[in-house]
C-alpha cells in the first residue's frame, strides 16, 4: 500500500547526497558516498520483443563493449566484415526498467535491506500523467483519471537540478506499482537505512546501484541483468572519430550547399535546410528550428547537434 506522506528527512538525506547531478560522470545521478557503484544497462529489444543485451549488440558489430559504452555507438558500427549485417532491434527504453528486470531486481535488493518494508520511491513530476487521453476507435476521446492524488500533484516535491519529484514510501514491491498502467518505475528508490540506492533518469537507458560491494558484486554475475562495474569518477565513452568527422562534413554541407548525407552501415540519412532557412529537415520526417539570430549558440553548433539528433532518432539509435 502506497503512503504519499512527504518525509521531509529522507528527502534531504537523498537531496543532500545528489551533490554532482548530471556533471557528465555517470554516477552522477546516484548520491555520494557508498562503497560500490554499478551501471545496470536496460535491455535492448530484438524484432521479436526478446531482450538482448549490450554485450550481444557490440559482440555482433565487432566492437569493443566497456563499462563506460554508449548504446548508440555499440549499434552504429563503421564497418562491417564483408557480409556482415549490423544487428537490427530496438533500442533499450529509456527512463524505466522493464517489469522482468525490476521484479528481479527487488528480488535481489530485499536481501541487502533490513527494510523492504520502508523503502521510498520518487518519481518524475513531468511524465503527464494529469493530461493522459485515451482514444478508442470509434468512440470520443476520454481522459484517464491521474494517479497522482490532487493534494500530491499541488504539494511538496523532491528537487535537484533540472528535475521535480513526487514522492511515495511502501514496500519495496510498491516499485512495480505504476508498471500495469503506465509502464514506469520509480527513479529514485532506496530503503530507510540506506543500504542502497537505485536511481535512473528520465534520458538514460540505464540506472545506476549504489551499495555495498556485496551488493554490486552479486549483481555483476547475475545470469538475468547486465550489471557493469562503474568507478564514481568513470563518463560515457565520447563520440566515435569517424562518426563525428562524418557530421562536421554535414554541416559544411549544409552551410555551403543547404543540403547533405551520412552514408552508414545502418543506411543514409539525408538532411536540408527549408527554403525559409529556419528548419533543418531530414529525409525521413525529423524538423529542428534553426535560430541564426541566437547570440549564444552559433548556426553551426544549431546544426551539429540538430544533425546528431537526427541521425540517431532516424536510425532508431534511441
Amino acid at each position: 500500500m502506497i503512503d504519499w506522506t512527504f518525509d521531509t528527512e529522507e528527502v534531504n538525506w537523498m537531496t543532500e547526497q545528489l551533490i554532482r547531478f548530471w556533471d557528465r560522470r555517470l554516477a552522477s545521478i546516484a548520491p555520494v558516498g557508498f562503497p560500490r557503484y554499478g551501471r545496470l544497462l536496460h535491455p535492448a529489444r530484438a524484432n521479436d520483443g526478446t531482450p538482448v543485451r549490450w554485450a550481444t549488440v557490440a559482440a555482433h558489430n565487432g566492437l569493443p563493449m566497456t563499462a563506460t559504452s554508449d548504446f548508440s555507438y555499440l549499434a552504429l558500427p563503421q564497418h562491417m566484415p564483408e557480409g556482415g549485417v549490423p544487428w537490427v532491434g530496438d533500442p533499450p527504453t529509456i527512463g524505466t526498467l522493464d517489469s522482468p528486470q525490476a521484479e528481479h531486481l527487488i528480488d535481489v535488493l530485499t536481501s541487502y535491506t533490513k527494510r523492504p518494508d520502508a523503502v521510498r520511491f520518487a518519481l518524475w513530476d513531468g511524465l503527464g500523467w494529469d493530461r493522459t487521453t485515451l482514444v478508442r476507435l470509434g468512440q470520443a476521446p476520454t481522459s484517464t483519471p491521474d494517479p497522482i492524488p490532487p493534494a500530491v500533484r499541488d504539494g511538496p516535491r523532491m528537487r535537484i537540478p533540472g528535475r521535480d519529484y513526487f514522492v511515495y514510501g511502501g514496500h519495496i514491491e510498491e516499485a512495480l506499482r505504476w508498471m500495469p498502467s503506465q509502464h514506469q518505475t520509480p527513479h529514485y528508490w532506496w530503503p530507510k537505512d540506506h543500504a542502497w540506492v537505485v536511481a535512473g533518469d528520465v534520458d538514460l537507458p540505464w540506472s545506476i546501484i549504489a551499495g555495498s560491494r556485496e551488493l554490486v558484486d552479486r549483481l555483476l554475475h547475475d545470469p538475468l541483468l547486465e550489471v557493469v562495474p562503474i568507478a564514481e569518477d568513470d563518463v560515457l565513452d565520447p563520440q566515435p572519430a569517424w562518426l563525428t568527422a562524418a557530421i562536421q562534413q554535414a554541416v559544411r554541407d549544409l552551410i555551403n550547399h543547404r543540403t547533405a548525407v551520412i552514408e552508414t552501415t545502418r543506411g543514409a540519412v539525408s538532411f536540408h535546410i527549408s527554403d525559409g532557412g529556419l528548419w533543418l529537415e531530414s529525409g525521413r520526417g525529423s524538423r529542428t528550428h534553426l535560430h541564426p539570430e541566437d547570440i549564444h549558440r552559433s548556426l553551426k553548433d544549431q546544426l551539429s547537434a540538430g544533425v546528431s539528433t537526427a541521425l540517431m532518432s532516424q536510425l532508431n539509435l534511441y
